[in-house]
């Protein structure tokens, strides 16, 4: 398990993620992130070692509130399987729509690439996505919500698939058309569309 952080390691998560978001991923260095603090180079690595340690830390915490959130929504009582995918999927769009770095952060493998840890962590977060998910669709395929005759897997990747596409479509260039949680929500009328029972 992660040791908790502390303020100061927020703090310097949060000026990552404006670093980012602002700068690109080419600016991204230990030395523009300490100038976002206002710290110096050397306190920066007093509380990360480098930028991987950095985003490692992002991925973790990225891991950590997501898989608390699908759990809340899977555990919630008297909402449909349906109503759970889709408060799963507009409260997604929510936070990246709120926090753009984060997805340039998650869906860049550019990023990751040298940094096994911090990869794996990532594919370990979309895989524990996953799995939630796939609980949602089967328990709405046995409530009868949910089609059967799309094998479950499936389900879930007609609805993780296409929202990566419109994640990416709309970080590229956030401007050149509506706000990502309105792009979802469209895509989310077309997607109850062809799996509701």
């Amino acid at each position: 398990m992660t040791p908790p952080l502390t303020p100061r390691q927020q703090e310097i998560i949060e000026a990552s993620l404006k670093v980012i978001d602002r700068d690109g991923l080419k600016r991204f260095t230990m030395k523009n992130v300490a100038q976002e603090v206002g710290v110096t180079d050397a306190a920066l690595y007093k509380h990360f070692p480098d930028k991987g340690a950095i985003l490692k830390a992002i991925a973790a915490v990225f891991k950590a509130t997501t898989l608390d959130h699908l759990e809340g929504i899977r555990a919630a009582a008297g909402v449909s399987a349906l109503e759970k995918l889709e408060t799963f999927l507009k409260g997604r769009a929510r936070q990246f729509q709120e926090n753009r770095a984060l997805t340039v952060t998650l869906f860049s493998d550019e990023l990751f690439r040298g940094l096994a840890a911090v990869s794996s962590l990532n594919d370990d977060a979309m895989a524990n996505h996953a799995q939630q998910l796939l609980a949602v669709v089967r328990e709405g395929q046995d409530e009868g919500t949910i089609r059967k005759d799309i094998p479950a897997p499936h389900v879930v990747l007609l609805l993780t698939g296409p929202m990566r596409l419109l994640v990416t479509g709309w970080k590229a260039d956030p401007d050149a058309g509506p706000p990502l949680v309105d792009r979802v929500s469209a895509f989310w009328e077309t997607f109850v569309r062809i799996v509701q029972a």
